[in-house]
């Protein structure tokens, strides 16, 4: 596995001390890429130099973006966290499973690992742009981890398993995020124009289809081949509407 094909994704934080917290709990467990979403402040506020340490070249190099979709564009395994459990959150893993499957993926994939605010997590759409979501096991009572915390446990398990075990070398390359909500952007234009999905809340069945196709990690030709269904079904309706 290659440390350079994981980042650390940090959507809307709040608190810059727990920036610079994460920042040292990445570099305590070799792995350096980070990026943030719409931050509170910049990663190189004096609060998050403070609590970095020697990290403060991860807090120098950090990756801004404004939205979610942009950070993970380049990646092609998602991984989202959530304390929270119940319907669209189903087929949680915990963290030692997450870092079994990112050991193979990641020889050939960059992945991502993303969390939310610190006040309320990530939300369902952030959620539905992952592709497999992942919850530390807690004490039922107190089970909400300050950030910082639920990042060192996460890098600690990737770097167990990295150095540890050995990880298989066949990943093959997966399709990017980016290319992903290309393809769920036609299907759901296609779905709609047929009338399979609800046109006053079609993100509900196609959260139910993220899930499907996630499970199947498609590569690049695969996505190709989904969107010229779809491009067949655009035609097909066209040119039945002209007779």
């Amino acid at each position: 596995m290659q440390a350079d094909n994981i980042r650390i994704v940090l959507v809307r934080p709040q608190g810059m001390m727990n920036i610079g917290s994460v920042a040292r709990a990445m570099k305590n467990m070799g792995l350096r890429e980070l990026a943030l979403v719409d931050p509170a402040g910049p990663p190189t506020h004096p609060d998050a130099r403070v609590m970095a340490v020697r990290a403060q070249d991860i807090l120098e190099g950090a990756l801004i973006f404004s939205q979610l979709a942009e950070a993970i564009a380049d990646c092609t395994w998602v991984i989202g966290t959530t304390r929270r459990r119940g319907k669209g959150r189903e087929g949680l893993i915990d963290p030692r499973h997450m870092a079994a499957e990112i050991a193979e993926i990641a020889t050939q994939n960059k992945v991502a690992v993303v969390f939310g605010p610190e006040d309320r997590g990530l939300s369902n759409r952030d959620l539905d742009l992952c592709q497999r979501l992942v919850t530390i096991p807690a004490h039922e009572k107190f089970g909400s981890l300050n950030l910082a915390q639920a990042v060192m446990i996460i890098c600690y398990e990737i770097y167990m398993t990295a150095h540890y075990k050995q990880s298989s070398s066949g990943a093959r390359r997966l399709a990017t995020s980016e290319e992903l909500e290309g393809m769920y952007r036609h299907m759901e234009e296609v779905l709609l124009h047929i009338g399979f999905l609800d046109e006053n809340n079609p993100k509900r069945m196609m959260a139910v289809l993220r899930r499907i196709f996630s499970r199947a990690k498609l590569n690049t030709r695969e996505v190709r081949v989904i969107r010229g269904i779809c491009r067949q079904a655009n035609w097909y309706n066209r040119q039945k509407a002209t007779l």
